[in-house]
C-alpha cells in the first residue's frame, strides 16, 4: 500500500476528514506497539510500512525500541487514548480501527508473528483483520 492510499484508507476506516488527524492516530499506535515490542522487531514491521510510516516508528529512539516493555491490552487503549487526548473508549476504538488500515500493509507472516509476539489478551486485535496476503485487490 502506497502512502497516498494509506491516507485514504485512514480517513474511512478512521472516520476522520484529515491527513493529520490520520497521522495523530497512527503515530499514538505506532509508538505504543513500538514501546511494547523488543529487539528489532518494530523496524521489521515498518519495513512494511509505506516510508513515512517508519519514519513514525523511528521517532522513539533505537535504545527505547529495543526495550520491549510489557502491558495489557487495556493499557495499550488507555496509552493511545492519552496520546490522542481522548478518552478510553476512543482509544480502543481507534486502536481497533487502525488495525484494520494496519492489517493490509504487510504480511500474512509479519502478522503472525506479531501476534505471537503479543500476549493473549490482544487476540481481539487481531479479528477480521486482512492482511496484505488475505484483503482484496
Amino acid at each position: 500500500m502506497q502512502y497516498p492510499e494509506f491516507i485514504h484508507e485512514g480517513k474511512e476506516k478512521l472516520g476522520v476528514d484529515t491527513e493529520q488527524e490520520v497521522l495523530d492516530i497512527t503515530r499514538a499506535f505506532l509508538h505504543t506497539l513500538t514501546q511494547h515490542l523488543a529487539g528489532n522487531a518494530a523496524d521489521n514491521l515498518g519495513a512494511q510500512l509505506p516510508a513515512p510510516l517508519l519514519d513514525i516508528i523511528r521517532e522513539i529512539s533505537p535504545e527505547e525500541r529495543d526495550q520491549g516493555e510489557r502491558f495489557k491490552l487495556t493499557e495499550f487503549y488507555e496509552r493511545v487514548a492519552d496520546k490522542l487526548n481522548v478518552d478510553t473508549d476512543t482509544g480502543q476504538r481507534y486502536t481497533h480501527q487502525f488495525m484494520q488500515v494496519f492489517g493490509p500493509m504487510v504480511t500474512e507472516g509479519e502478522l503472525h508473528k506479531l501476534r505471537i509476539t503479543l500476549s493473549d489478551d490482544y487476540a481481539p486485535l487481531f479479528d477480521n483483520v486482512k492482511t496484505a496476503s488475505n484483503a482484496p485487490n
